[in-house]
């Protein structure tokens, strides 16, 4: 396979429609937190590990972003172009927000794969990362309508909304996303 130049760059807000749009183009779930105003505070708190990959014409063709609390280091939203997977565009990108995470002072690096997509599992397995199966992951909207349970949120990919209503024993409803009681049996 050539060698297919790209270059490494910070991720700027002004980026977020090109990065949106591989998002949607990979099948990414997006919510409420990968607006503007959103990723404005994102970029406040850890600009230096939003990162982007570009192709020699200046084209987006990848993005991770990173984030860090202090203790843990995470990794949000990894794509690659379709066009552009399998050509070291991932590795590049995960390789340069690992060593700004360790430089940070980061010992752990933890991410969430989407159900069902086994290419990303695939990718983070062959880097040395691994299920922990030794915690449930829980969370809580803190604003109503931020990050609904993917059973009820509309834009969650058909697939994994109809494995968390099959998990969750829920139709996915706006009420049950609300977070209102089942009606009671007559």
């Amino acid at each position: 396979m050539p060698v297919v130049p790209f270059a490494l760059g910070p991720f700027k807000l002004a980026d977020l429609d090109d990065a949106r749009a591989i998002w949607e183009r990979t099948g990414m779930w997006l919510r409420p937190s990968d607006e503007r105003e959103q990723m404005a505070l994102l970029l406040e708190r850890c600009a230096d590990l939003q990162l982007v990959a570009r192709d020699q014409d200046g084209a987006m063709v990848g993005i991770v972003m990173g984030g860090w609390d202090g203790r843990r280091g995470y990794v949000y939203h990894l794509a690659v172009e379709l066009s552009w997977q399998r050509h070291g565009v991932a590795t590049a990108l995960m390789d340069e927000l690992e060593t700004r995470l360790r430089a940070k002072g980061a010992m752990k690096a933890k991410l969430q794969i989407l159900s069902g997509n086994d290419g990303s599992r695939a990718f983070f397995e062959a880097r040395g990362y691994a299920v922990e199966d030794d915690c449930e992951p829980w969370g809580k909207e803190l604003v109503p309508g931020g990050a609904p349970p993917a059973h009820a949120d509309p834009a969650a990919p058909p697939g994994l909304r109809a494995r968390a209503s099959a998990r969750s024993g829920e139709a996915a409803t706006p009420e049950r996303a609300r977070g209102e009681p089942r009606p009671t049996e007559g």
